[in-house]
């Protein structure tokens, strides 16, 4: 058996016994489009190379998402309704909070107040 050389450098991830998988990020500023695309790329991943189709991004720790980063989000839950799995964000700031509301992609998106309340929800 190989071992994946490969590990994720701006995110973090772990699966419950469940098969639900919390992404949390390294850094607390998505903004940079260089750091964007590594960001996009590392989730996608998870997603088309490692199956993970039950996902909670946490965004504990981060204080600024640029719209870019919104975009992959997006992406991201039109990819994993496709594959038939779930994607659910917690833990936003007030700020973060604000924008996606502002943006209506609560609409979109299952936003829900923590990591427990995330879980619970699959």
């Amino acid at each position: 058996m190989t071992q994946d050389s490969a590990q994720p450098q701006h995110i973090q991830y772990r699966t419950n016994a469940f098969g639900v998988t919390v992404v949390g990020f390294s850094s607390p500023y998505l903004q940079a489009e260089t750091d964007i695309s590594k960001v996009a790329a590392e989730l996608f991943e998870l997603v088309e190379k490692k199956g993970l189709t039950k996902l909670v991004l946490t965004f504990q720790g981060v204080r600024f998402v640029s719209s870019s980063m919104l975009a992959q989000l997006v992406k991201l839950h039109k990819t994993l309704v496709k594959e038939g799995g779930k994607l659910r964000l917690c833990c936003l700031t007030p700020t973060l909070l604000d924008v996606v509301h502002t943006s209506h992609l609560d609409k979109l998106l299952d936003v829900v107040a923590d990591e427990t309340a995330a879980l619970h929800k699959f």
